[in-house]
């Protein structure tokens, strides 16, 4: 097994063709039907199913095709460490981020910035999961998630502070008005936007445990799939929500505000995650550094 027969390997495993994949490469079928001939000989087992629209991976390839993405990956890292040595820091480092974390996500990547300009970032939202298959695949860096966020082994994390959890509303639905704090009583009759109950973070789940303790299930107006849409739910007035207070600092100007719940002091932690590679990138460790020196 060699390293040509590993890059046509997964050129098909991509492409679903070995027609598809000898266009990517650059080369003639022939070329990469021998070589996968030869790996499936070496190796002794099926690596693709063939079908009338062309290749499907078998479970033996589903693993192969694992295994030397992550080693496709290590390569290109080392190389971008022999780079960074020889040339600075300058490439590209590449951030998911969850809506929750956009406030301190874009508060270390403008410092970041600030310090190494050479280098492109290249940003992208999504929910946990997603950003997590990215990071997986070496298609992304480093991750802004949330302490309560499922994760694979072989990740690193670390705590980049502590985020009050509060009440989430507008001037029309603040269930006490003139006061700084919320009495949980007075989310009785409260209308509230909550994430949905399956919600990785567990906020809903917490403050209806919360009001339950004091004698009453809340008045949930309507289940929101994730933050952008709570935020939006609160905004146009169906009720009261319950979020990291950050997200709403992020909002300057905005019409909605928090308010802490008396007597209940929920917090949430946002982190930041990455793979346990000896072979980050000089872009990474440096940025991995700046968060430590904030924390």
């Amino acid at each position: 097994m060699n390293f040509k027969q590993l890059e046509y390997f997964a050129a098909v495993a991509d492409e679903g063709s070995i027609s598809g994949a000898a266009r990517e490469l650059h080369v003639a079928q022939p070329p990469v039907s021998r070589q996968l001939a030869l790996l499936e000989d070496e190796l002794g087992v099926t690596l693709f199913l063939r079908t009338n629209k062309g290749v499907e991976l078998t479970e033996a390839g589903q693993c192969l095709y694992r295994h030397s993405r992550q080693m496709f990956q290590s390569l290109r890292t080392m190389a971008d460490s022999v780079r960074d040595v020889d040339a600075g820091v300058r490439g590209q480092l590449k951030l998911g981020v969850i809506y929750s974390d956009i406030q301190i996500a874009t508060s270390l990547m403008r410092e970041y910035h600030k310090k190494y300009p050479q280098v492109e970032l290249y940003v992208r939202m999504g929910s946990p999961g997603d950003l997590l298959d990215d990071l997986s695949r070496g298609e992304l860096h480093l991750l802004f998630l949330r302490s309560q966020s499922e994760r694979s082994r072989g990740l690193r994390e670390r705590v980049l502070g502590e985020d009050p959890l509060e009440l989430v509303m507008c001037e029309s639905t603040d269930p006490a008005p003139g006061q700084e704090s919320v009495p949980i009583q007075a989310l009785r009759d409260a209308p509230m936007c909550l994430l949905r109950s399956d919600d990785l973070w567990g906020y809903s789940r917490d403050l209806i445990d919360e009001c339950r303790r004091a004698g009453f299930t809340p008045n949930v107006a309507c289940h929101c799939y994730d933050t952008p849409m709570e935020m939006q739910m609160v905004q146009a007035g169906f009720g009261v929500g319950f979020l990291p207070r950050s997200i709403v600092e992020a909002h300057p100007g905005s019409p909605v505000y928090t308010k802490p719940v008396l007597e209940f002091a929920a917090k949430s932690y946002p982190i930041l995650v990455w793979e346990d590679n000896p072979y980050q990138s000089g872009r990474v460790r440096r940025f991995l550094e700046l968060a430590v020196e904030r924390t």
